[in-house]
């Protein structure tokens, strides 16, 4: 029996398929675990907007109808769940397309006849298409919730916050402007995979990556998103160690210590999220900049290179995680200010502005 699944979707790059499969497996049920608690938790302070408590003020923290920094992180998430159907698909289709070709080429002993319909499918242009998007979203929205929480914690008199008016114009932007580079990303990639011979494999064109082949726009495209990607993600690095040096620095100013680490916990939980795309985009960038100015230097094939492309997308599994942990240490918090202190000093530094 021929073995088809080193002419599926990860060939025999073993590494990757496990990574894509663990992050598929871990991603999916994480990210809707966290967009459907974002819903459960604004749709029980709609109920109960007009009860005057502690407790109507505290799950108005959690709102995101109410709270702009919580709407930006359920945007954020939505973008994570983007990247995870990206994953869920390339690893469904590992195994869907390893047993088609078995159904359509038998035991067939000439390799070469093989011919590679998954790069020109719907489902890897649909693929290419939810890959762009996710990583759009990831390094704008990651960016933007790092500089609410600046302002926030280090201007917090500061009437430049951002409302819940500017979040809602942002996210709708940050959106449209990822789907109009993605879609077109897309489609020119597609072009690019069916301009090659049919019978040829390889790794990234598999990954259901884009194709620069056949359009400059796409090539434009991959190097900006690289470089501002990692750019966005060190200055977001940068804007969570201000951050934290204040809220390290203004412990005074809080009315009780559970709130000054309540809003430490924050930080730091945010800033980690940061933390794993700088170390995911930094070696790609560096890899990248070697192929170009090495000659015959081609990283772009070797297991180590394709496994760091696919971290790219790691995010998408430890961000829902880190948010659980984010509501729970919050919330934790929350409840014991409740008990001690009024809903002002409740508030803490979370964005309530409307």
């Amino acid at each position: 029996m021929f073995n088809y699944s080193s002419y599926s979707v990860f060939l025999d790059y073993n590494v990757v398929r496990g990574l894509c499969w663990s992050m598929a497996i871990i991603s999916v049920p994480c990210n809707i675990f966290v967009i459907i608690r974002f819903i459960f938790l604004n749709c029980r302070y709609s109920r109960i907007l007009l009860t005057k408590t502690f407790f109507s003020h505290y799950q108005s923290r959690f709102s995101i109808s109410h709270n702009p920094s919580i709407f930006l992180l359920f945007n954020l998430t939505l973008g994570d769940l983007v990247g995870s159907f990206y994953l869920f698909i390339l690893a469904i289709g590992d195994v869907a397309y390893t047993n088609y070709y078995q159904s359509l080429y038998g035991s067939v002993s000439n390799y070469s006849v093989i011919r590679n319909d998954w790069v020109i499918s719907p489902t890897c242009t649909t693929a290419r298409i939810l890959s762009q998007l996710a990583l759009l979203m990831s390094i704008l929205m990651t960016f933007t919730v790092a500089v609410d929480r600046f302002i926030l914690v280090v201007f917090p008199h500061s009437r430049r916050k951002i409302t819940m008016k500017i979040a809602h114009i942002v996210a709708t932007v940050y959106w449209i402007f990822a789907l109009l580079i993605a879609i077109p990303v897309g489609l020119l990639s597609l072009q690019g995979a069916a301009s090659r011979p049919l019978t040829r494999f390889d790794i990234h064109g598999q990954l259901c990556n884009i194709d620069s082949s056949k359009s400059i726009f796409v090539v434009a495209v991959a190097y900006i998103e690289l470089f501002l990607g990692f750019g966005l993600y060190i200055a977001s690095m940068i804007l969570y160690i201000i951050i934290y040096r204040k809220l390290k620095q203004s412990q005074r100013h809080f009315s009780t210590i559970s709130s000054n680490r309540a809003e430490k916990r924050v930080s730091i939980i945010l800033a980690a999220v940061v933390l794993t795309n700088v170390f995911t985009y930094l070696p790609v960038t560096l890899f990248s900049i070697l192929g170009q100015a090495i000659a015959g230097y081609d990283p772009e094939n070797s297991q180590l290179f394709t496994s760091i492309v696919m971290l790219l997308y790691i995010n998408t599994a430890i961000n829902p995680i880190l948010f659980i942990a984010l509501s729970a240490k919050v919330g934790s918090s929350g409840r014991q200010i409740g008990q001690s202190s009024d809903g002002n000093t409740s508030k803490g530094r979370l964005n309530v502005t409307q």
